[in-house]
């Protein structure tokens, strides 16, 4: 879908608007009117937070701060923020406020910065006790992650595991979860509001919309990279059955996500350029042949999917989140295609609302 045609059918570019709510009631419009700067970013695999700048009034008759000690604004309460055009505005996080920081100048109006972070973060990113999983697959566990946080779970089913995974006593359950997701094959997680998700790889997915250069796009730098890409990964693990015969998996050239059809991958372009550039794991924590596949396919996902590495900026745009695909275009042949967005910050203030965001793509 090109940018006019969504345009058309949602919103209009000249109406930027935002709504905040805190503590599920909308703020005054005083304090509304008194936001400098909204701010949301994104980052797939690794939660979001947002920022409010607020212009402050000092009171000379009761010589108090307006904002800075409003009870609105406590650590701890729910916070909500909308962005969009006019009348459709989407929902860009859900968190709660997390600190604030005032700014004072001599000869100029002072501002309060609140900061806001994701639901999860005190269950799932902060340090916890020592945990043991028994017979549950991966995505049992992190149904079950997901229901003590207090979070909905959007999970894709995994392979059954047999056995015991424990998470380490100086480990969060943000890094335990990441280690899963490397080991069920390069599985996607990421929290968007009040939901987990722990899901397939998403750079096969359709294109979201198509962004032109001289158009849509604002800026976008572009960086081609080979130094970092293989034509092959090997995983080997200690075999508790048979010591002196380790679990070895393999990922070969061509093996990766499929991102984009008709082009050459990452490990394709090494093989053809680097015929011996391999990546050897050794004494990776494995159990199965299988889960050594998927650990060596997840590395090679990995390594390839920062063949073209870039940062866009556009008009804002509350559908570009993390995780989903664009297309970007007249940007010449290497460049033009389809590429997986990795994080999003979505900015109103006084010169508007702009759209920067990462993108990724793993072939040419």
């Amino acid at each position: 879908m090109s940018l006019a045609k969504l345009s058309a059918s949602t919103f209009n570019f000249y109406a930027p608007r935002f709504e905040v709510e805190i503590e599920s009631s909308k703020l005054p419009p005083d304090i509304s009117k008194a936001i400098l700067d909204v701010k949301v970013e994104e980052v797939l695999n690794g939660g979001a937070n947002c920022t409010l700048t607020i212009s402050e009034e000092f009171d000379m008759e009761t010589q108090e701060f307006k904002w800075l000690d409003h009870d609105l604004f406590e650590v701890g309460n729910k916070i909500t923020i909308k962005m969009g055009y006019g009348s459709s505005l989407d929902t860009m996080f859900m968190g709660e406020v997390s600190g604030l920081e005032p700014s004072f100048f001599a000869k100029e109006a002072p501002t309060i910065t609140v900061k806001g972070k994701d639901l999860a973060y005190d269950f799932i990113k902060r340090k916890s006790d020592e945990k043991t999983f028994v017979n549950m697959s991966y995505s049992d566990i992190v149904q079950d992650i997901a229901k003590k946080a207090g979070l909905n779970a959007k999970v894709d089913k995994t392979g059954k595991y047999k056995g015991s995974i424990c998470k380490k006593n100086d480990e969060n359950y943000f890094t335990f979860i990441e280690t899963l997701a490397k080991k069920a094959g390069g599985f996607q997680f990421s929290i968007d509001g009040k939901t987990l998700y722990f899901v397939k790889p998403g750079v096969e997915k359709k294109e979201l919309l198509t962004l032109e250069l001289g158009k849509d796009i604002i800026s976008f730098t572009p960086k081609l990279n080979t130094s970092n890409v293989y034509a092959e990964v090997e995983v080997r693990g200690h075999n508790p059955a048979n010591p002196g015969k380790p679990i070895i998996g393999k990922a070969t050239a061509g093996s990766e996500q499929n991102q984009e059809s008709g082009k050459q991958t990452a490990s394709q372009i090494a093989k053809k350029k680097f015929k011996a550039k391999k990546k050897v794991i050794t004494n990776a924590k494995i159990n199965s042949v299988k889960e050594a596949n998927n650990l060596a396919k997840a590395e090679l996902d990995k390594a390839s999917a920062c063949l073209i590495e870039g940062d866009v900026q556009c008009v804002g745009i509350p559908k570009i989140r993390a995780g989903v695909c664009i297309n970007l275009d007249k940007m010449g042949k290497r460049f033009s295609g389809k590429y997986y967005v990795s994080a999003t910050t979505h900015t109103i203030n006084n010169s508007g609302y702009k759209t920067n965001f990462k993108v990724r793509r793993n072939s040419i």
